[in-house]
């Protein structure tokens, strides 16, 4: 019989830091109103799974200027809500301030934005790993979707002063970059493209809101070695990238101690199916001939 992983680990210091600095982070987060969101972590960010659906401000105070795509509260329910830009940032104009977002989240700023692209791959390529990969919400081609990143977009659609439009074909969602008293920088996917694209529009227009947490984890990578897991959770694909090519060994194990599967960490971008691992918590064991390091994985 495998022994518990904690008897692996007795005595040793790994023992103290899965315990503590691993279990920092929060799988899901709760807003004022009582609805929880997944979060995911991507490279050193740590985003929300879905966009926000939320009616009131983090002190309790009601927003206002929010709709639920043709007034439908159960499609607000798989897309979240729609919001003017001043509405979601709570009428400030600070970058990366709370706005609608759960105490220790804030909305992301155009520069943050940009960090998630370029760890995907570059905005050319990283629309197609944030959205959603089925044609279930987005309508087709959905060029592009894998969702790699666990990000899981949905297109939402808009609001536009007049009528609503878009539904499963874009998702557009806010930065707290303002351009002037009148624009802001928005990001948004499409069904026929695979680009994480940008631009500036009125801020009276209504978008969704997606939070990224304040202060990342980085419990995901090893200071100085460019070793990076992600989604984390994972749902189909867990992606391990490095700096260097050297070839590492991967072992996952269960809370038993147990080894589901190992493999080979050999290129600097590599790919593991993780579709036959059941749901729950496991431990990654990464070793090379310098040193062995332990990652806490959530499998949806």
């Amino acid at each position: 019989m495998a022994p518990n992983i904690l008897s692996i680990f007795r005595n040793t210091s790994i023992i103290f830091w899965l315990l503590t600095t691993i279990n920092t982070y929060t799988q899901t987060v709760t807003d004022i109103d009582g609805n929880t969101y997944n979060t995911v972590e991507i490279g050193t960010q740590v985003w929300l799974k879905s966009d926000m659906k939320v009616l009131h401000y983090p002190d309790g105070s009601p927003i206002t200027e929010v709709w639920s795509y043709n007034d439908n509260d159960s499609l607000a329910n798989i897309y979240g809500r729609l919001y003017t830009w001043d509405a979601a940032m709570n009428y400030s104009t600070e970058e990366k301030t709370q706005g609608i977002c759960p105490d220790g989240w804030h909305i992301p700023s155009d520069v943050e934005w940009s960090t998630l692209g370029n760890f995907l791959g570059g905005d050319m390529i990283a629309g197609g790993k944030l959205k959603e990969n089925s044609n279930n919400y987005w309508n087709s081609p959905n060029t592009g979707a894998t969702n790699e990143s666990g990000f899981t977009s949905l297109p939402a659609g808009e609001y536009d002063d007049t009528h609503y439009q878009f539904l499963n074909m874009y998702n557009i969602i806010w930065s707290s970059t303002e351009v002037s008293s009148s624009y802001a920088k928005y990001r948004y996917l499409s069904y026929d493209s695979e680009s994480l694209s940008t631009y500036t529009y009125f801020k009276d227009f209504r978008y969704s809101v997606r939070c990224i947490k304040n202060t990342s984890v980085g419990i995901n990578k090893i200071p100085n070695r460019g070793f990076m897991i992600f989604p984390n959770p994972v749902d189909m694909v867990l992606n391990i990238n490095q700096a260097e090519d050297k070839p590492k060994k991967a072992i996952l194990l269960n809370q038993q101690g147990q080894e589901i599967k190992n493999f080979c960490v050999c290129q600097k971008i590599n790919c593991e199916d993780m579709k036959t691992v059941k749901p729950g918590i496991y431990i990654l064991k990464v070793e090379d001939k310098k040193a062995t390091n332990y990652y806490k994985i959530i499998k949806n």
